[in-house]
């Protein structure tokens, strides 16, 4: 998150803080992160990782709250050897990640990305990424959209908008989601056994689907090979959901047209990352669900999560349910 955000989320989380009548204490990432949480009894957690040695490190810990959707950064199981709740936001950006995608994807099909301007170079400007590639119309294209949850469904909405033809893969296509069915936000929904019909069918490709060990390194060369060479891949969920190198090479032999991502390997980027350099490659930096609106939102429940603890209450949003039984 980028220091206006992050400025906001501490400001919007601590005021919701003191309604309730309750403080919070913000870490110095200058710092090493043992050492500032070890009297903590709830963590509430961007981007940084809560391993077994972090766990280990916090004897009084009761919940760790994560601030986003994905939980991949976190022992869930050894959280839950402890007793300790994890927890994270689930619905309150969908909306902001998905819009977000559509600008990358409008960044990609237009041929455009942000460039800075050499004659003043505190302001910056779109520029065509190279001068012998024509835009493309989003209207009758086909979106394949890997992972169809609450995000998920959102991009669809937006699609269908547009006139696009959408179909999607998910782990349990027949699943209904909160009253209803997925189905009805697409043209075609498919298991993870179908996933190389629908990429070959796609002109573009976004991924929506937590990281897990079954997904990750799900886009390798194998998949890249069967897409079409004007593809475009879309990536706001996780990087490691796609094998660096093999996008890289991917990229690089223009084996799909060009990739856009909100995420990365690592984070920050080294900025002679040799994948920064690649023109059909753009990367923004993990804001998708950082918007004023989802800040709020996202604040709201984390609170709520945080009030309910010092009632001696469990969390609303808890992913290691087996703690509620």
């Amino acid at each position: 998150m980028g220091l206006l955000q992050g400025l906001k989320f501490r400001q919007s989380l601590s005021q919701k803080l003191k309604e309730y009548n309750l403080d919070i204490i913000y870490v110095d990432d200058d710092k090493s992160l043992i050492p500032q949480l070890a009297s903590a009894q709830i963590v509430v957690n961007g981007f940084h990782t809560i391993d077994r040695s972090v766990i280990e490190s916090c004897p009084n810990l009761k919940l760790v709250q994560q601030s986003g959707i994905g939980v991949d950064n976190i022992d869930i199981k050894y959280c839950t050897s402890k007793g300790i709740y994890v927890a994270n936001v689930p619905l309150a950006n969908a909306i902001s990640v998905a819009e977000h995608t559509f600008f990358l994807i409008f960044l990609l099909s237009k041929n455009t990305s942000i460039g800075v301007r050499h004659a003043a170079p505190a302001k910056s400007l779109l520029h065509t990424r190279s001068k012998t590639t024509a835009g493309i119309e989003l209207h009758g294209k086909t979106l394949a959209i890997i992972g169809l949850g609450v995000t998920g469904i959102e991009v669809a909405k937006i699609a269908r908008g547009l006139s696009m033809r959408v179909e999607a893969v998910t782990k349990h296509p027949s699943t209904k989601s909160q009253g209803y069915d997925k189905k009805y936000f697409v043209d075609d929904l498919v298991g993870a056994d179908r996933l190389s019909e629908v990429l070959a069918r796609a002109d573009i490709v976004s991924i929506h689907t937590p990281l897990t060990e079954e997904t990750r390194d799900m886009f390798g060369a194998k998949e890249f090979s069967v897409m079409k060479k004007s593809a475009y891949l879309i990536n706001v969920a996780r990087a490691k959901i796609v094998n660096r190198d093999a996008l890289f090479t991917a990229l690089s032999a223009q084996r799909i047209a060009g990739a856009a991502f909100d995420v990365f390997w690592s984070e920050p980027p080294h900025p002679e990352d040799p994948i920064l350099s690649l023109e059909n490659f753009i990367l923004t930096p993990h804001i998708a669900g950082w918007t004023a609106e989802a800040i709020e939102t996202i604040t709201r429940i984390i609170s709520i999560n945080i009030e309910r603890m010092s009632r001696g209450e469990a969390p609303l949003t808890v992913i290691n349910k087996e703690l509620l039984i």
